[in-house]
């Protein structure tokens, strides 16, 4: 039960990283902070779309992070648990 939730917990943080992922193509599609100060470009609007971009990848790359972390523990037994299993068949 406790390996069903680290998967399913990773599972829920990979999906929160591909939402960001295409949040941040969607962003920079629509032109990545040039929607603030109309269609000039000027050192306020590149600054803030880039700050966004920025925010985007580590929320994306954390995201992705923490769900492998997860995922890997759901998927490898942690040698407490190896050393029950051997335990009981003893």
């Amino acid at each position: 039960m406790k390996r069903a939730m680290f998967l399913i917990a990773g599972a829920c943080w990979l999906l929160f990283a591909l939402g960001f992922g295409i949040i941040l193509l969607h962003y920079i599609g629509q032109g990545a902070g040039l929607q603030f100060f109309g269609w000039m470009f000027s050192s306020g609007s590149v600054l803030i779309g880039l700050l966004h971009v920025v925010g985007f990848v580590i929320a994306a790359f954390l995201c992705f992070a923490i769900g492998a972390c997860f995922f890997a523990r759901g998927f490898v037994r942690a040698g407490e648990d190896v050393e029950k299993t051997e335990l009981e068949k003893s």
